[in-house]
């Protein structure tokens, strides 16, 4: 008897063959593949193979039964046959199924791409017989896999590309905000910042009950750095001047620079205790700004006056609190500057000072 034109004798099956093989082989004879069965040596010696395989690779099946012209391993693609043997023994090793994609080198023309599926066959002892499987051409499937592939990966990199310049447009969004609310040369928060904060600030003890405490600060002697050594030690002395009060900050306090030679300090608390904190942080700016400019002449002293006010107690809502902080800081400077003054202890003052405009300088 002959399967796909091959005697039984040629392929080593004898009395294994019965009316289901017939059904098989007739069925698979249709398709583009073939069906194996083989020895698990190194060139798979095959004891049975399909017609279907001269259709796939030109060779006829007596070429490979017993290796009679050649070996079935001499017709994969010798970049493949690693991968091949690979996902035999891996499959052997789990006693389960494997399944793998290699390229056939064909009599004539291109190598093509198959899919082999297959699987160990032991006996009663567990001892391995044979390998058998079938094996089907999907080299246009295999052109449709790539395509498939190829655009995932551009996909992927599309994605990638516009995350990338998300992150570029976030990152730039943040850079933006952030100079719109931060002064260029000292980086401290600037007067349109000082402003939103202040406003929150406010609303917040409003609805709490606490206290807010804002210090108007002016320097001492800018100007005549400036004059005497020019617009670049200015500048060095206001970062400077900006890193001492960056050191007194406590998490929750702000300090901002409104322009000019002007900053602010801003904090909120306990009713009952923040005037006296208002006084401990007005002492400490005080210490901390006394700063020596040395020039060709001699050391110039700068300092600072602070013009300290209080929401509620002083002043009914943000635009009076700066009103007032500002007044205060006005008297201090005719008054001698580098001191503090509170709303307290000027008190008779404050009525003949009349009202300044809140900041009276741009940043």
């Amino acid at each position: 008897m002959k399967h796909d034109g091959i005697p039984v004798s040629a392929v080593g099956l004898g009395a294994d063959h019965d009316e289901r093989l017939d059904a098989l082989l007739s069925i698979t004879g249709r398709m583009d593949g073939y069906l194996y069965r083989c020895r698990n040596d190194a060139s798979y010696t095959m004891l049975y193979i399909s017609d279907g395989v001269l259709t796939v690779s030109g060779f006829p099946p007596t070429d490979f039964v017993h290796n009679a012209v050649r070996d079935y391993v001499s017709a994969i693609h010798p970049d493949d046959l690693a991968a091949v043997y690979a996902a035999v023994d891996a499959a052997l090793e789990a006693r389960c199924n494997w399944n793998v994609d290699y390229r056939i080198v064909p009599r004539v023309g291109e190598p093509l791409w198959v899919r082999e599926i297959g699987g160990g066959v032991w006996d009663d002892t567990g001892q391995l017989e044979f390998l058998e499987g079938f094996v089907v051409d999907i080299s246009d499937r295999k052109v449709v896999e790539d395509l498939n592939a190829q655009l995932l990966l551009d996909l992927k990199a599309a994605n990638e590309e516009l995350s990338a310049q998300k992150r570029e447009i976030e990152v730039a969004k943040q850079q933006s905000d952030h100079s719109a609310n931060h002064d260029a040369l000292t980086d401290l928060p600037n007067r349109r910042a000082f402003h939103d904060e202040l406003k929150s600030v406010v609303a917040r003890c409003g609805a709490t009950g606490e206290a807010a405490g804002l210090l108007f600060i002016d320097l001492d002697r800018f100007k005549e750095v400036n004059d005497t050594l020019g617009h670049e030690a200015g500048d060095a002395l206001l970062q400077r001047v900006s890193s001492q009060l960056r050191s007194i900050l406590r998490s929750a306090d702000f300090v901002a620079r409104l322009g000019g030679d002007e900053f602010a300090f801003l904090f909120s608390g306990d009713a009952d205790l923040a005037q006296q904190k208002a006084v401990r942080v007005a002492e400490r700016i005080l210490e901390r700004l006394r700063i020596k400019v040395p020039t060709p002449n001699g050391a110039i002293q700068v300092g600072c006056t602070v013009g300290v006010a209080m929401y509620p107690a002083e002043a009914a809502d943000s635009e009076a609190l700066i009103a007032l902080a500002d007044r205060l800081m006005y008297i201090g400077k005719k008054s001698g500057r580098n001191r503090l003054v509170t709303a307290e202890e000027m008190a008779p003052q404050l009525p003949s000072c009349g009202p300044r405009h809140p900041i009276r300088k741009t940043a």
